[in-house]
């Protein structure tokens, strides 16, 4: 079984990029590993608030928090 975990910044998970990354992940790891496999793998596609997370050993920065869904641009 296998299982494909993605976390992002919680406001960029909305319905249509998590079912976009469940279909396209599944294609890829199929397409890689063997199709037999697609009706046995999970996805989970988790959102976190960034002030969560941390690298280098310390939190995010307050002050270089990405920019928010109004200002990310459009595909």
């Amino acid at each position: 079984m296998p299982l494909i975990e993605v976390k992002l910044f919680d406001y960029r998970v909305t319905p249509e990029v998590s079912a976009a990354l469940i279909e396209k992940l599944t294609d890829a790891l199929c397409e890689v590993v063997h199709p037999g496999l697609r009706d046995h793998t999970w996805v989970i596609v988790e959102g976190h608030n960034p002030k969560n997370w941390g690298v280098g050993g310390k939190p995010w920065p307050v002050d270089q928090m990405p920019p928010g869904p109004a200002s990310l641009p459009r595909p």
